[in-house]
C-alpha cells in the first residue's frame, strides 16, 4: 500500500505555523537589535561629545526603526494562511545583518583608528541588507508596495503633487 500521500498530507498539514505568533518573536528580536543600535551610540551623547553629529546619528536610528516599525507593525497581514514562514525569517537575516553593520559603522565613524572607508562601507552595506530585508517582506503585506502606493503616500501626508 502506497502512504506516501498521507505523509505528505501529515506534513504539510504540520508545517504550517502562527503567522502572528512568528512575526512578534522576530520582532521583539529586532527590537533588541535596536536597543543594542542605542547603547552603542551612547557615546555620542556625553556633555563633551554632544554635536550635531549626535543628533545625525540618533535620527538617522529613529528613521530605521519607525521604518521597521511601519513595515512589520502596520503593513504585514498578520493572519497569513498557509504559510510555514520560512521566508520571514530568513529576511530578518537581512535586516539583523543590516542593523549589526549599521551598528559597527556607526561606532567607527568618529574613531580615529578605523579607516573612514570601512565605516563608510560597513554603513552602505548595512543600509542595503536592511532594505533588501524590508522589500523581500512585501510578499507579505496587506497592500503590496510600488511605486503607486508611494506616490499616494507622499501625496496625501506631505502635500506634494502626485507623480502619476
Amino acid at each position: 500500500m502506497d502512504c506516501a500521500w498521507l505523509y505528505r498530507k501529515i506534513y504539510k498539514a504540520s508545517s504550517y505555523i502562527i503567522f502572528s505568533h512568528l512575526l512578534e518573536r522576530l520582532t521583539a528580536l529586532i527590537i533588541v537589535m535596536f536597543g543594542e543600535m542605542i547603547v552603542g551610540i551612547a557615546d555620542y551623547f556625553t556633555a563633551t561629545s554632544f554635536s550635531i553629529q549626535s543628533i545625525l546619528i540618533f535620527t538617522t536610528v529613529a528613521a530605521l526603526f519607525f521604518t521597521y516599525i511601519v513595515e512589520f507593525d502596520h503593513l504585514i497581514n498578520e493572519h497569513q494562511r498557509h504559510e510555514t514562514g520560512n521566508l520571514m525569517i530568513y529576511l530578518h537575516y537581512f535586516i539583523l545583518f543590516g542593523l549589526s553593520l549599521i551598528t559597527v559603522a556607526m561606532k567607527f565613524i568618529d574613531d580615529a583608528e578605523a579607516h573612514p572607508r570601512f565605516a563608510v562601507t560597513c554603513m552602505y552595506l548595512g543600509f542595503a541588507l536592511f532594505y533588501i530585508g524590508l522589500t523581500i517582506a512585501n510578499y507579505y503585506n496587506k497592500v503590496k508596495v510600488n511605486k503607486t502606493v508611494v506616490s499616494i503616500f507622499i501625496h496625501k501626508f506631505a502635500r506634494i503633487p502626485p507623480l502619476l
